[in-house]
């Protein structure tokens, strides 16, 4: 059919609106949040890129009085792991965060209404178990070194992991004892095995296209992460390549 043909069957006001799919709540109220920029074009090219963006972060979680558990600053998208808090905050704080970021981002380039920096809507997942925050936050804090950006996550200076490891805060933590284990740096940086990762799977619904599977229980290793003991028997984990978390 001609293109004028088709334009004359459209009648004006009638055209089709997707509707947006309302958030889902969490039942213990965290949720693991990624924003990732338009075209996964370059957001972060140099530390004070990646400054700018953390003092909008601790600016936002103040606005909103959102706890942050773990957050990964990567080069053209974020990790935050926030909570307890409701859905409605939650959308508050992370469209305040991006749209101010936007607009700085845009206003040091110069580059004022030329166009998104960020892709669509921000993907938010809810955590329905305490549980999952351990394989959550390695997760998070794991990134860089799953991208082959690193040798070892702490390495990477934007992350709360590197914060930690300095005994700094560029943005207000909330502590947690599993996370300030000794045997945590070793965990994060432990290669994760084939069984790991399909537990993993299970639980994070994948921003890396993998489609979620049913809930599992969590592995006993990561059990023992909470308990401050130590997870990792490095004679017994299999030389495998270390599956990306990007």
């Amino acid at each position: 059919m001609p293109l004028a043909k088709c334009e004359a069957l459209i009648v004006p006001g009638s055209e089709a609106v997707m509707p947006r799919r309302p958030r889902v709540a969490a039942a213990t109220g965290f949720y693991h949040v990624v924003n990732r920029s338009v075209r996964k074009e370059p957001l972060f090219t140099q530390p004070r890129d990646y400054i700018a963006f953390l003092a909008v972060l601790r600016a936002g979680l103040t606005r909103y009085k959102t706890p942050l558990l773990a957050y990964c600053v990567m080069r053209n998208h974020w990790h935050l792991l926030v909570g307890p808090l409701g859905k409605e905050r939650l959308s508050r704080l992370v469209q305040w965060v991006t749209s101010t970021h936007a607009i700085r981002w845009h206003r040091c380039r110069g580059t004022t209404g030329q166009g998104p920096v960020y892709q669509g809507r921000f993907t938010s997942t809810p955590l329905d178990d305490v549980a999952a925050l351990v394989p959550m936050s390695r997760y998070v804090e794991r990134n860089p070194k799953s991208a082959g950006l690193v040798g070892r996550a702490e390495q990477w200076p934007w992350s709360s992991l590197a914060d930690r490891q300095a005994g700094r805060q560029r943005v207000p933590l909330t502590a947690a004892r599993f996370l300030a284990s000794e045997a945590w740096l070793d965990y994060v940086n432990a290669t994760i095995t084939r069984r790991e990762h399909l537990g993993e799977e299970r639980r994070i619904p994948q921003i890396t296209g993998h489609r979620p599977r049913k809930r599992t229980s969590v592995p006993q290793r990561l059990k023992s992460v909470e308990n401050g003991s130590d997870p990792v028997k490095k004679d017994r984990v299999k030389k495998k390549g270390p599956v990306s978390d990007e």
